[in-house]
């Protein structure tokens, strides 16, 4: 799997904003680094209409609803960071992950997501964080080659 987080797509203390603009934001910012055509937006709103990608624990990951398969060109996470919180679906998210996955890759993305912040105390680490390479090891921890 190529590097599908990089540093610079941690993006930390954002100010608060509404669900669907951060949800615009790391689309666009999936779209500026090469990972979806514009088109994969869309398909993260979708995927909101049908259900709420807030996992728990102050995360929220949207992502594209299976027809967007074609919109991704390759891999990617994009990881903002809202530490007074944001209204998602009426519970608190703290950190939006903008998910795209190439072929089955979101599925490990997915599941890595889930060990590495399935805890709340774990989540409360991301949520507070001021350190990029903390929080881009607990992510990649187990993906990167």
């Amino acid at each position: 799997m190529q590097t599908i987080l990089a540093p610079h797509n941690i993006l930390l203390a954002q100010k608060s904003v509404s669900r669907d603009t951060a949800i615009q934001k790391v689309g666009d910012r999936l779209v500026a680094e090469g990972y979806v055509r514009a088109g994969y937006i869309d398909a993260m709103f979708e995927r909101e209409t049908i259900v709420s990608t807030y996992i728990g624990n102050g995360i929220a990951i949207p992502h594209g609803v299976g027809k967007a398969k074609d919109e991704i060109i390759k891999s990617g996470i994009v990881v903002m960071q809202y530490p007074e919180g944001i209204d998602y679906n009426g519970n608190t998210a703290y950190v939006v992950i903008g998910i795209a996955g190439k072929d089955s890759d979101h599925i490990a993305i997915l599941a890595n997501i889930a060990e590495a912040f399935g805890e709340l105390e774990d989540a409360q680490k991301l949520w507070q964080s001021d350190d990029v390479n903390m929080i881009y090891e607990r992510f990649t921890e187990g993906l990167e080659e």
